[in-house]
């Protein structure tokens, strides 16, 4: 509390008149100027520190200056010398002397309703913070990015067998930089980018066991080591059912009927052998009758295999029931052609063939989606192509994905695909196993009736430690003890709330604790799922690069009249500064009296 500023003065004149009076009456006259100098200033410092002064300055009221995480005080001084009048200096999850900390810019703007410009230093603003100043204009000043991962991909839930494909940009503003991918307790692959941004990178890692991992991206600069991380569930593969249907017996049908076998698939094969008799198998299912293709038949199985002269010979009731069982079950139907049988089919064919050589089929490369690197299928191709149309997907391709060999569309429940791979097998003949079974295991997981899907979905893709997690279990509309959450450490941070979207629904919020991997459960069926929770120092660079491209495209909208206007504000001037003068000025009349 200040005291009323003439009784200070009162009292500093009389302290400093007795302090004279004592200094003038001693015997030693010797440096009696300095030692009234040092007593008129120690009496000067008692009293503006009993009644700080204040000094008023003038602002703009239009401007203002917001500073956020990794600014510069180089810039934000630069910035205070060329505008003027100086605005005002606000501070968002930063700190900075004399600048005002800013908590919720929805009272900001009630708090200073004149504001028109707002300069933003720093790395900017998240895209929530940025709607609420959406009526102002924006100037951004931008800090550079430090060395990190801008933006990243990888399948967050892979089979046994398939590879991890790490696939992101990287910015490196002062040198090269080598990139590890570390998993499994080692490096398992690197590769360096080069100095500058918007460097593209690949990693690669094909996990050995099933479970939950979380691999890292690491990289070196300096002494220190930052790293990425890349969570990861690795399933066991899915068994299916699959039907084979062949107009007749052949290396292909074989082939792929062992190794389907041999990873414990149920197959069931037909075969014609003269018309309308077939030969039958079944291995890993139970017996049945395969001799008409029925609805109640097509029920047992995930994908049905078939040649085009198998498919033109089936009858028109057949041909319902696949239809029937594709749309209304999920079965998954994939048909191969070869050179001369290449036309579009109703329903189980409709495509665009092309024709791109009058030649006879020559043998040529195929590449598929998620082929491990550094592998060859050589395959013998009839000189044909699939291209795309709209809803399909192309799963194998030749030299890009514009000349398709397979390619896949949804109708109804399930998927139809068409193949220009008529045989495969040879490449199990060359020794390359593993990758016939992978091709294979591409197409079927792509074809496949879908699994029930059971347990919980999550949102954000990133949840992230003391931030809300939005949970909708997937079941039929399952009450809030019928979920079971474990992983969270803080109590009451669980509660439910009628989903937006789907009103019949219930979804459950959280706040975890904790970083690393949350399970989920539902009571009601059983239904089980695992989500992994991002420390809220992970992928800094890359949000700080959103927040970049947030806070430029909102500048680039926001341009409105600025109607200069100014406010004077008082405020108190450093103590410090008087603190340290009283102490010295005291320490100098001590020790002159001591000499």
């Amino acid at each position: 509390m200040n005291l009323p500023l003439p009784l200070v003065l009162s009292l500093a004149l009389l302290l400093g008149a007795w302090l004279t009076w004592l200094a003038v009456r001693r015997a030693d006259r010797r440096r009696l100027a300095g030692r009234l100098v040092a007593s008129w200033v120690a009496v000067a410092c008692l009293a503006l520190l009993a009644s700080p002064p204040k000094i008023t300055r003038t602002y703009s009221a239009s401007e203002a200056i917001l500073i956020t995480d990794g600014y510069s005080p180089d810039s934000l001084q630069a910035l205070l010398n060329r505008l003027q009048p100086k605005p005002q200096v606000f501070a968002f999850e930063t700190e900075a002397q004399q600048a005002i900390p800013v908590k919720d810019f929805a009272a900001f703007r009630q708090q200073h309703p004149a504001v028109q410009t707002l300069h933003v230093l720093g790395h900017g603003l998240a895209e929530e913070e940025l709607a609420s100043v959406a009526t102002l204009r924006l100037v951004p000043h931008l800090s550079p990015l430090p060395a990190g991962v801008l933006s990243a991909s990888w399948p967050k839930k892979i089979t046994l067998g398939e590879p991890v494909q790490v696939q992101g940009i990287f910015t490196s503003p002062e040198k090269p930089v080598i990139l590890y991918l570390q998993a499994a307790g080692g490096n398992r692959d690197s590769m360096e980018v080069k100095k500058g941004a918007g460097q593209a990178f690949q990693l690669g890692f094909t996990p050995k066991t099933s479970g939950r991992f979380v691999y890292q991206v690491q990289w070196q600069e300096g002494d220190s080591l930052h790293r990425e991380v890349i969570p990861v569930i690795v399933e066991e593969p899915r068994l299916l059912n699959v039907l084979l249907l062949s107009s007749a017996p052949s290396f292909e049908v074989k082939f792929l009927k062992n190794a389907l076998a041999e990873q414990g698939h149920g197959v069931a094969v037909r075969q014609e052998v003269s018309q309308n008799i077939y030969q039958t198998e079944t291995i890993n299912l139970s017996k049945q009758s395969l001799n008409r293709l029925t609805p109640a038949l097509l029920q047992n199985f995930d994908v049905v295999l078939l040649e085009e002269a198998t498919l033109q010979g089936l009858s028109a009731q057949e041909k319902q029931a696949l239809q029937q069982a594709v749309r209304q079950q999920g079965l998954g139907i994939l048909t191969c052609f070869s050179q001369n049988s290449a036309k579009p089919i109703p329903f189980f064919a409709e495509a665009r063939f092309r024709q791109i050589s009058e030649k006879q089929p020559l043998n040529a490369p195929v590449r598929w989606k998620g082929q491990r690197p550094n592998t060859s299928a050589v395959f013998a191709l009839p000189s044909v192509i699939l291209q795309a149309q709209e809803g399909q997907q192309v799963l194998a391709w030749e030299q890009n994905p514009q000349q398709a060999v397979v390619v896949h569309a949804r109708k109804g429940m399930g998927q139809v695909g068409i193949s220009l791979v008529p045989e495969t097998f040879p490449l199990a003949l060359e020794g390359k196993e593993a990758l016939y079974r992978q091709y294979w295991a591409t197409l079927l997981s792509a074809l496949a009736k879908p699994a029930r899907e059971i347990g919980v979905a999550v949102a954000p893709v990133r949840p992230q430690i003391d931030a809300s997690v939005f949970l909708q279990p997937t079941g039929q509309a399952p009450t809030a003890e019928n979920l079971q959450v474990t992983g969270h450490e803080t109590a009451g941070s669980f509660r439910a709330n009628t989903s937006a979207l789907m009103p019949q629904r219930e979804e459950y919020i959280l706040w975890p604790a904790k970083a690393g991997w949350h399970a989920t459960s539902s009571v009601e069926d059983g239904g089980t799922g695992s989500y992994y929770v991002y420390a809220s120092t992970d992928w800094q660079t890359q949000k700080y690069h959103e927040k970049r491209l947030a806070l430029q495209k909102a500048a680039q909208t926001s341009s409105i009249a600025e109607t200069p206007a100014r406010i004077t504000q008082e405020e108190e001037i450093y103590l410090w500064p008087l603190g340290l003068l009283l102490l010295l000025s005291l320490a100098f009349l001590w020790l002159e009296e001591k000499i």
